[in-house]
């Protein structure tokens, strides 16, 4: 009772993912389709690579014929990320069989690494400063947790290429370009997950915005170059704000 109520949890706080994946996921599918994927092809990669940055990645080169190990280098490079991802979120699932955790890290990706390792801090310290009675969740509680995200983000992810291949047969040549920026929110909002007001909004817009001057400038990685430095200097801003104001409330 206890797991499937974890596994809730880890559902709802996976609904944010949701939304941004829809619309990334099918931009990925509207792309594979223009150059050249079947839609078992694309539904299989998302599949088993389960990576936007890295599916985008080996596009070109399936199209253009580069060879196989060069297409699998293009996506191992892009997600090396993961390594550090699942060393920080190891810690937490303490005491959970080893096939389990083999098995639950397919899962793994930028925004359910955020959502659950941001989500078990926060239960870490509300146990360290007796903000709560409810003793820390041991490893299989959080493993059910981030089950919930991961899982059911997978699945939305893995569907929304599907309807992006079948949005594609509908659109003209060349639209795929356009989607591009549809990326650079999408990017902007795992990296601000966590903030409220006026920033979330903003920073994606700005995101959006900064992409089209960096797409000019460098047509394969401005777009997403441009987007990480806006987001990144908008969640910098805002932990300066943040600080600031817990230094004068301890001044106060």
């Amino acid at each position: 009772m206890f797991a499937s109520a974890r596994f809730r949890q880890g559902v709802k706080a996976a609904i944010p993912i949701w939304i941004a994946f829809v619309p990334s996921s099918v931009a990925w599918g509207i792309a594979a389709q223009a150059h050249g994927l079947r839609l078992d092809e694309i539904i299989l990669m998302s599949a088993w690579v389960y990576s936007g940055p890295a599916q985008f990645a080996v596009l070109e080169p399936l199209s253009a014929g580069k060879s196989a190990l060069q297409v699998l280098v293009a996506g191992f490079l892009m997600n090396l990320r993961f390594l550090p991802m699942s060393a920080a979120l190891a810690p937490y699932f303490r005491g959970v069989p080893r096939a389990k955790r083999a098995v639950s890290c397919h899962v793994v990706s930028a925004s359910s690494f955020i959502i659950s390792y941001l989500h078990f801090q926060k239960e870490r310290e509300a146990v360290a400063e007796n903000i709560t009675r409810h003793p820390e969740p041991d490893g299989d509680a959080n493993l059910y947790f981030f089950l919930g995200v991961g899982v059911t983000s997978f699945l939305v992810w893995v569907v929304g290429t599907g309807v992006g291949y079948g949005v594609a047969l509908g659109m003209p040549h060349g639209f795929d370009e356009a989607l591009k920026f549809i990326l650079p929110g999408y990017f902007a909002g795992l990296l601000v997950v966590e903030m409220r007001g006026w920033a979330m909004p903003v920073i994606c817009l700005g995101s959006l915005l900064a992409a089209i001057p960096g797409a000019l400038i460098d047509p394969g990685w401005g777009w997403l170059t441009t987007a990480v430095i806006v987001a990144t200097a908008g969640w910098g801003l805002e932990q300066w704000m943040l600080r600031g104001s817990r230094s004068s409330s301890s001044w106060a």
